[in-house]
């Protein structure tokens, strides 16, 4: 049997003392998956009887709607020993979701070290400041190898935080870094500032934490150093917590792409009003847009009613050019999210996207006129061949200038959802078709 299905059996069948030993052995992450099957009470009956430490390391591996469960069960004098041993980034973010009188009361029975975190609440959520932690080793350029390393051995930092040693002034400004491996094989006697990298890479403390996690992808650090306007470090933000905002950014464009508003919890955890109040006013306010389709139908009832062929391909050019648009919209948004086109580049993009749809809107034209010449004739042909060039072509540019008009506008591109932009070309669409058939037709409104 494995460890992980050993201490969940054991916690099942309250047998504390066996599941206390099982867990010395295993790595956090396996204790909390353990967690999983197992009621809320247990789980806070077996934390308190951990090590303080160890109960910090396994709740920092839980969600956190059930760090909030299980420090509430716990009460507030071992919950407060416990977030004095977890890292400040997350007892902040822990504390961030209690109730503020909850957060209030733990905050005064850490003392020095809450206030250090209520600073930490002021940051917004989703910047550099409310991920970083204040957790990391500094010194000074004068120091000597030996000396930071008795340094180092004194305060036994985790690897995560030792990894990258930063050397500050007097006033703490950031003047440089080294990595523990170039301070272990450099001589015992050399100073800090004789070995250390001058050109530091680092993040202001207001960064958004989407440009964070792009520099972190880009420079592969594990550690990034954050600095206040006057670059003085103020805290550091490790690896870990920039895998947790590349879930969280991608959970939320794909509930974006699909009009629905981000969800500030887990699927399990989300209740039915939570689902139902995320999606209704997305699909409210998609219904005024289609409003303007059936408008467009109304105003060219004659057409429809004196070719009544035409009703049959209303689905098939809507729904391709919904397709397009879609599929250019996606592609900028990536683009644009990556950075691998700019804002300025908007005009090679649209020469680009208008090749690209007039290329398609050949292609799918005259497989519209196929269609049209099967079911109808040859003027019914026409009219859809030339609506489905047409609309292609106009669906795909749609798709690539809306994502830009958001950018420019500082906006997410991602609420440029499938939906909307399916929306938007239906209505586009329609216009279109009937103008073309009422011109091949000949008809007058």
């Amino acid at each position: 049997m494995e460890l992980i299905d050993l201490l969940q059996q054991q916690l099942l069948q309250d047998d504390l003392s066996e599941a206390i030993t099982t867990a010395a052995s295993m790595h956090p992450a396996d204790v909390a998956e353990a967690l999983q099957e197992v009621a809320i009470q247990k789980q806070a009956v077996f934390l308190a009887a951990l090590p303080h430490r160890q109960a910090a390391e396994i709740l920092q591996k839980l969600e956190l709607e059930e760090e909030v469960l299980i420090l509430n069960q716990i009460g507030p004098t071992l919950a407060t020993e416990i977030l004095r041993e977890m890292s400040t980034d997350d007892a902040t973010d822990l504390l961030a979701k209690l109730p503020k009188e909850s957060s209030d009361k733990l905050i005064l029975l850490l003392q020095e070290e809450g206030q250090g975190l209520r600073e930490l609440l002021e940051y917004e959520e989703d910047t550099s400041g409310g991920l970083m932690a204040t957790e990391f080793v500094a010194v000074r350029e004068d120091q000597t190898v030996v000396e930071v390393l008795s340094l180092l051995r004194k305060q036994a930092p985790a690897a995560d935080i030792a990894y990258y040693i930063y050397v500050v002034d007097h006033t703490n400004k950031l003047t440089g870094v080294l990595s523990l491996r170039e301070l272990v094989v450099s001589p015992l006697t050399a100073e800090i500032g004789s070995i250390m990298m001058r050109d530091v890479v680092s993040v202001p403390e207001d960064m958004d934490q989407e440009e964070v996690a792009r520099l972190f992808d880009k420079y592969s650090f594990l550690v990034l150093p954050v600095v206040d306007e006057e670059n003085r470090l103020i805290g550091i933000i490790t690896v870990d917590d920039v895998l947790g905002v590349v879930e969280e950014e991608a959970t939320e464009d794909i509930h974006k792409s699909a009009s629905i508003s981000p969800l500030e919890t887990n699927y399990a955890n989300a209740g039915v009003f939570t689902l139902f109040s995320k999606r209704v006013f997305w699909l409210l306010g998609l219904i005024i847009v289609n409003l303007i389709s059936t408008g467009i139908m109304a105003a060219y009832e004659d057409v429809l009613a004196s070719v009544i062929t035409l009703t049959f391909f209303i689905p098939l050019l809507i729904d391709t050019g919904g397709n397009t648009g879609s599929q250019s919209a996606t592609l900028i948004i990536r683009a644009l999210v990556t950075k691998d086109v700019e804002l300025s580049d908007w005009r090679d993009v649209f020469l680009k996207e208008l090749a690209v749809g007039v290329s398609l809107g050949l292609v799918l034209g005259i497989a519209g006129s196929c269609l049209g010449l099967f079911r109808g004739d040859l003027r019914v042909a026409i009219v859809v061949g030339l609506t489905m060039s047409a609309i292609v072509i106009v669906a795909n540019l749609i798709g690539m200038i809306l994502p830009f008009i958001l950018t420019h506008l500082r906006m997410d591109p991602a609420v440029i959802s499938a939906p909307l932009i399916t929306s938007i070309v239906d209505a586009v669409g329609l216009l279109i078709y009937f103008s073309i058939a009422a011109w091949v037709f000949q008809f007058s409104l």
